[in-house]
C-alpha cells in the first residue's frame, strides 16, 4: 500500500501503527494537491491522487494543530501557513511566538487528523481522531516531528517530543484516526 506523503516521519509513524498488517511505501516524487478547506477533503483528495498515480491502494492523512484561543488557527494550514520554504522548526517557533504574543494565558491546543483509504475500484473511506493538550512556551524533547516538541499531551503529561513512540502511538490524533478507520473494516476488504 502506498502512503500519500513525502514526509519520512509520517511514513515511519504509520508503519509502526499498522505493524505487520501491511507494508507501506512512500509516494516518491508525485506531487499531491490539497484543494479542500477541511482535513477530510484534503485527506480524501491525497488518497485518491496517490491511488490514481500508482494503481495501488493508498492511505493518506491530513492533520494539523488547532489553538482554540486563535479560533482554531492554524488548523488545516498547519504545514503551509509560513510558505513552502519553512521548516518544521520554523513553523513550531512561529506558532509559539504567535500564541505567546496573542494568547499567552490560554495555550490550550488540540491535534486533529483525518485518515483516508482509497482503493482501486472502491470508494474512499475516511475517519478522524483528535487529542488535546497545551502548548509549552518552548520546545521540549527531540522526538516526533512538526509541532510535537511543544505539544504537552493531556494523556501523557509530557510533550510528544519527549514521549517514546509506544506512548505517543497510544494516544496521538493520527493513531486514533487510523484505529477508527481500521474499525470500519475497510483495510480488511482489500
Amino acid at each position: 500500500m502506498v502512503l500519500a506523503t513525502a514526509n519520512p516521519g509520517k511514513l515511519r509513524e504509520f508503519q509502526r501503527l499498522l505493524g505487520e498488517r501491511v507494508e507501506l511505501v512512500g509516494l516518491g516524487d508525485v506531487e499531491l494537491h490539497e484543494p479542500g478547506t477541511t482535513y477530510e477533503e484534503n485527506a480524501r483528495a491525497k488518497a485518491e491522487q496517490a491511488r490514481d498515480a500508482t494503481g495501488l491502494p493508498a492511505l493518506a492523512d491530513d492533520s494539523g494543530i488547532e489553538v482554540p484561543a486563535l479560533q482554531g488557527w492554524p488548523g488545516p494550514h498547519s504545514a503551509r501557513w509560513m510558505g513552502p520554504e519553512a521548516s518544521d522548526r520554523d513553523r513550531l517557533l512561529g506558532l509559539l511566538a504567535r500564541v505567546g504574543a496573542e494568547t499567552p494565558q490560554d495555550r490550550r491546543a488540540r491535534y486533529v487528523a483525518v485518515v483516508a483509504l482509497a482503493a482501486p475500484g472502491a470508494g474512499t473511506v475516511a475517519a478522524a481522531g483528535t487529542c488535546s493538550g497545551v502548548l509549552t512556551e518552548a520546545p521540549r524533547g527531540d522526538r516526533g516531528f512538526g509541532y510535537d516538541p511543544a505539544f504537552l499531551s493531556d494523556d501523557l503529561g509530557v510533550t510528544f517530543g519527549e514521549a517514546g513512540d509506544e506512548a505517543k502511538d497510544g494516544v496521538s490524533h493520527r493513531a486514533r484516526a487510523l484505529r477508527a478507520l481500521l474499525d470500519t473494516g475497510a483495510l480488511d476488504r482489500l
